[in-house]
């Protein structure tokens, strides 16, 4: 089987995964209100008739989808969303997106593109560490090109090569450190979502705002990211414990051996630049505050019942895990996650739906001025021109073994 077979095959496997997600997502969720019954039944809500003596009067459609008759009947035949509630009636999608505070999610748009420039301003520091001078503004537009390629058209060439492939202009004959510096910016980016998620669990355990029963699963799921993470930073700051492992006998096999060397090397100026390290981490910190606060903002534009600190607390799982390229761009598999983490007796899958939607949207919204860079600038490569001039490529010999 060719390379470009495989890819196909694989890419084909993904977006199969994707629409599976998707399905069950939206299983999930209601597009309209309904009522749920006390068998457990749904049924969409055509109408709602107030009577101030009397229960109030909900019409319903029954039958399979809703195709059946109309039936009118009494609202405390029905189960409500939660104890206190007036209605028992739930929110379906339609709805919940009907219901956004429009200046909350003015500020949640606002918040999304500061964290973008945050992202960037991270980037260009990684880079000055390792000696590559680019502008400020060249790293925001490099920034905004690969977020375009990252989410408005996911699967076909990565924003991360993209960044990668211009970086290296700037570092002719060697574009080892260009390449380490995009893999640092994600394991820092990956070491602080993990990070928040971790101190943010661990205030709500030690202040008791959750019983642990409540918060085990991503508790778990914290502590083994926590290790991963860990391991994966030691590996590439410590040159005794790359040795101790022998990785070096392992990569030599490979076709990029050369440029996992001077990835080494670059590595090592990493390792000896720890308050540099510390400094792109404090801005990692404001940058991803800023990234998960303006998620959070959607949820509080949409008057979800969910506690603040959940939103720090799960939001930083459900983009680690998303990021497991399973799917392209994540799709559906980020979609599954919020489900799964906010779901709770007073938030249904398709407020969660609309949250999730929104988050999504917005980013995407934002990349779109990386088609004006696209556009604007030099053309971009073809996705095998790129990988061959990194040394990315499958087919690419070794041309040292470093």
């Amino acid at each position: 089987m060719n390379s470009k077979l495989r890819k196909r095959l694989l890419f084909a496997g993904k977006l199969l995964l994707a629409a599976v997600l998707l399905a069950w997502v939206l299983n999930q969720v209601h597009w309209h209100d309904y009522v749920l019954d006390p068998d457990g039944d749904t049924h969409p809500v055509l109408a709602v008739e107030p009577s101030p003596d009397e229960p109030e009067q909900i019409t319903i459609a029954t039958g399979f989808l809703g195709l059946g008759e109309q039936v009118v009947r009494d609202a405390d035949d029905f189960l409500k969303p939660f104890e206190d509630a007036p209605t028992p009636v739930h929110e379906g999608f339609a709805s919940s997106l009907g219901r956004t505070r429009p200046w909350v999610l003015t500020a949640s748009v606002v918040c999304f593109l500061a964290a973008f420039l945050m992202m960037s301003v991270r980037w260009w520091f990684l880079l000055g560490l390792l000696d590559i001078r680019l502008a400020v503004w060249e790293t925001v537009r490099l920034t905004f090109l690969g977020l375009f390629f990252n989410i408005v058209v996911p699967g076909t060439v990565g924003g991360d090569l993209v960044k990668a492939y211009y970086a290296a202009k700037h570092t002719p004959g060697n574009p080892g450190p260009a390449v380490l510096s995009i893999f640092m910016d994600r394991v820092l980016g990956l070491f602080g979502l993990t990070m928040m998620a971790a101190v943010m669990l661990a205030v709500v355990l030690v202040g008791g705002l959750a019983a642990f029963a409540d918060v085990r699963v991503p508790t778990l799921t914290v502590l083994v990211l926590l290790a991963g993470v860990s391991t994966m930073m030691m590996i590439l700051l410590s040159r005794r414990l790359r040795r101790a492992l022998r990785l070096r006998k392992f990569y030599q096999k490979l076709p990029i051996a050369h440029h996992i060397s001077a990835a080494g090397d670059a590595a090592r100026t990493y390792r000896s630049q720890v308050r540099g390290l510390m400094k792109a981490g404090l801005i990692n910190v404001v940058s991803q505050t800023l990234y998960v606060g303006a998620i959070a903002l959607v949820g509080v534009s949409l008057a979800l019942d969910v506690e603040w600190f959940s939103y720090f607390a799960y939001i930083p799982l459900v983009y680690i895990l998303g990021a497991i390229p399973l799917t392209p761009g994540g799709v559906g598999l980020v979609e599954t996650f919020f489900v799964q983490f906010f779901q709770s007796p007073t938030v249904n899958p398709s407020e969660i739906l609309a949250m999730a939607l929104i988050a999504r949207l917005i980013p995407i919204l934002w990349g779109l001025p990386g088609a004006l860079v696209a556009v604007t600038g030099a053309k971009v490569p073809k996705t095998e021109t790129m990988q061959s001039e990194l040394g990315l490529s499958d087919q690419q010999a070794p041309e040292t073994a470093g």
